[in-house]
């Protein structure tokens, strides 16, 4: 365990925050990881905030200090993974979700009573369905608790339940789906019951969880982007020979894998039937075997982890989201929309994301919709300026920022009622 960083005295401003998260915030690889630092490092600019989270080693104790430095850290190396043998019990016979065990740890249950012990904070948040079980010790001391959840996660198995059970060799996938998805909605309904006060990131997962949680407060404080960063201006754009597909995400997480070979099984040979030099990049770390057989093949080509997906991503002529399970926002949308990528996505894929112009993304749910939609991006090679400007106006993280800190204080005033 290890405890660093700011000495700022914000004693007589805003809150006094204590923050739980299931990983490391930075690097910021992925939707989860983006949303936590850039909440994070919002609420810091005017509240005193402490950071009590898992880390890899302690190696990553100097990438959080120097990227959220206003921020006091405590971090607990772990969690450890539960052996196979013990996954499988607990999934058969633990009345919990299989997140909710994900990070059980001694060390942070610790390290967390002395902090409640040892310091008086007007909030304790945590990030994840993950956290709960934490938030729980908050509360008996007496803490007022905050639930920012980034999906509806029964939701997601009940979505992945309904596409594996139409395919035999996914039975096995989909009764572990049908086993989550109960539990889940049982473990979300008690958990939101049981906090002062939550988030969500669109009002579609805020209408499915008030009704599961009706006294609570929720409020949607959406996913965002940095458009300062994400501006294609400002980009050396990587060159690509071929007319280009782009993709990107963590590549281990299952609606991602599923996306994948979709989109290779019915909509990529669809494209190159009319486009046959058509290139489909990948961009992203931990790719599953079954996408590095895809590669191997020649359908796509995996980039690996990079440090900056902006010039792979405008080197693209259309961005897919061919996503069939899965829930919340995708931060990803968001990104190409603000590098003015044309957009095509399946309903699901582009859920959450309220408001959006005609024209900006071009929603396709079967395999030949979505090709020609493909064809016809590759075919224009455009760029989409009215998808910039809609994020910049309502999705960049400096407008979402202000509701955050408003919900934070809102959960404040709901528990002293």
């Amino acid at each position: 365990m290890s405890d660093f960083g700011s000495s700022i005295d914000r004693k007589d401003s805003g809150m006094n925050i204590l923050v739980l998260t299931p990983y490391a915030p930075w690097p910021a690889y992925g939707g989860g990881t983006m949303r936590i630092y850039q909440l994070l490092r919002g609420i810091a600019k005017s509240n005193r905030v402490t950071c009590l989270t898992f880390v890899p080693d302690e190696a990553a104790n100097a990438g959080l200090a120097a990227a959220l430095p206003a921020i006091t850290w405590h971090t607990v190396v772990g969690p450890r993974p539960r052996p196979s043998w013990q996954r499988a019990f607990d999934t058969l016979f633990h009345p919990w979700p299989d997140m909710a065990l994900r990070n059980h740890d001694h060390g942070f249950y610790v390290r967390l009573h002395e902090l409640c012990v040892a310091t008086q904070y007007d909030l304790v948040v945590g990030f994840s369905i993950e956290m709960v079980p934490y938030l729980g010790i908050a509360k008996s001391y007496g803490y007022a608790t905050h639930f920012d959840t980034f999906n509806v996660e029964y939701v997601i198995q009940q979505r992945a339940f309904l596409t594996d059970i139409r395919r035999p060799r996914r039975w096995h996938a989909a009764a572990y789906s049908l086993l989550q998805w109960y539990k889940l909605w049982r473990y979300e309904r008690r958990s939101l019951r049981a906090v002062d006060g939550a988030s969500v990131v669109s009002a579609g997962d805020a209408t499915i969880l008030q009704s599961c949680a009706p006294k609570t407060p929720i409020t949607v404080v959406h996913n965002g982007v940095d458009t300062h960063y994400f501006d294609r201006s400002t980009i050396d754009v990587a060159h690509q020979p071929a007319p280009t597909i782009a993709f990107s995400g963590t590549l281990d997480y299952r609606a991602n894998i599923d996306a994948l070979v979709w989109f290779c099984a019915e909509v990529l040979t669809r494209v190159r039937a009319s486009i046959p030099d058509a290139a489909c990049v990948v961009i992203g770390r931990r790719p599953a075997p079954v996408l590095q057989a895809l590669a191997a093949r020649g359908e796509i080509t995996l980039t690996g982890e990079v440090e900056d997906t902006r010039p792979y991503l405008c080197g693209a002529a259309v961005y897919v989201v061919p996503m069939r399970i899965g829930g919340g926002a995708r931060l990803k949308v968001l990104e190409a929309m603000a590098l003015e990528l044309p957009i095509v996505s399946t309903q699901m894929g582009a859920e959450g994301i309220d408001g959006v112009p005609a024209g900006v993304i071009q929603i396709a749910d079967d395999a030949e919709s979505f090709a020609q939609a493909v064809i016809a991006a590759l075919q224009q090679r455009a760029v989409v300026p009215a998808a910039r400007a809609f994020v910049q106006r309502t999705y960049d993280w400096r407008v979402i920022t202000p509701t955050w800190n408003s919900a934070l204080q809102s959960t404040i005033h709901h528990a002293a009622q």
